[in-house]
């Protein structure tokens, strides 16, 4: 398709895990498929600096505030993915992890779990708060307690995952089962229980969150929640376009339910 001159800037900030770079070549690669399909011009950068783009699409909301607040101010064309806020004016296109979460222990209920953990994300991050949320309406749904001791907090790193799962293996009564909001701790909890001589899934089942290239591998197998990275992308590009030549008075907001549950073999089904 031929180029209309229109420029659209990707602005990824830089980060430092497994899942941030998986998931930093997959906006990459999906949304450049589509500014080919749409025929504009994309640029990638970590900050945004110019005025040269007539819009902009933000990877994140974090580490990227400064300059989301600046094209509120300036009043620039922008889409925010892998987030849906709670103010009604930004443009954000978001995964629907409370019902992805929900759908992954639903899962763990299903074959036989009742004494499941979970390891959380960042609680100051809407997907470590959202999939915490899953986790625990899915509890409820089908009247299982919460045990307060059954939530070990991490921060996305496999070395939280690691110190999180160390914490649940010295209570008295050990789950059977760990919810993990990211794979890069779920790798890192599996490597824990398997150092203190548990064997996944015969004495503890996992479940992640993203499906990094390492969840596939042999020694993890990881069953796993995937996320639509080709739809984030592709529809964030379109909507920017449409923004851009149209400015309609209200503003894009879309919550993606279709994450899939890769099945692996982290999981047991137990004897009910």
């Amino acid at each position: 398709m031929e180029k209309n001159g229109i420029t659209v800037t990707l602005i990824i900030p830089r980060y430092e895990n497994m899942f941030s770079t998986f998931y930093t070549l997959g906006i990459i690669q999906e949304a450049s498929k589509a500014a080919i399909g749409l025929g504009v011009n994309l640029t990638v950068a970590t900050s945004w600096k110019d005025h040269s783009s007539a819009g902009i699409l933000f990877a994140d909301v974090v580490k990227n505030e400064k300059c989301i607040e600046r094209a509120r101010k300036e009043k620039i064309p922008y889409i925010l993915l892998n987030y849906y806020g709670k103010c009604s004016k930004d443009n954000c296109i978001g995964i629907d992890n409370e019902k992805a979460s929900f759908e992954a222990v639903n899962y763990l209920v299903k074959a036989g779990h009742r004494k499941i953990a979970t390891i959380t994300g960042k609680l100051d991050a809407q997907a470590g708060i959202d999939r915490l949320a899953g986790f625990k309406k899915a509890l409820r749904a089908h009247k299982i307690a919460l045990d307060k001791r059954y939530i070990a907090n991490g921060d996305w790193t496999r070395e939280s995952g690691r110190s999180a799962m160390k914490k649940l293996l010295l209570l008295i009564d050990v789950p059977t089962a760990v919810f993990v909001a990211g794979d890069e701790m779920a790798i890192g909890a599996m490597g824990a229980a398997k150092e203190s001589g548990f064997k996944i899934p015969n004495d503890l089942s996992f479940v992640g969150f993203d499906n990094i290239p390492e969840a596939n591998l042999p020694r993890a197998s990881l069953t796993t929640v995937e996320q639509p990275f080709a739809d984030l992308a592709g529809l964030g590009m379109k909507h920017l376009i449409e923004i851009i030549k149209n400015k309609p008075r209200k503003p894009v907001r879309i919550l993606l339910g279709n994450t899939k549950l890769i099945k692996r073999t982290s999981v047991k089904e137990l004897k009910k």
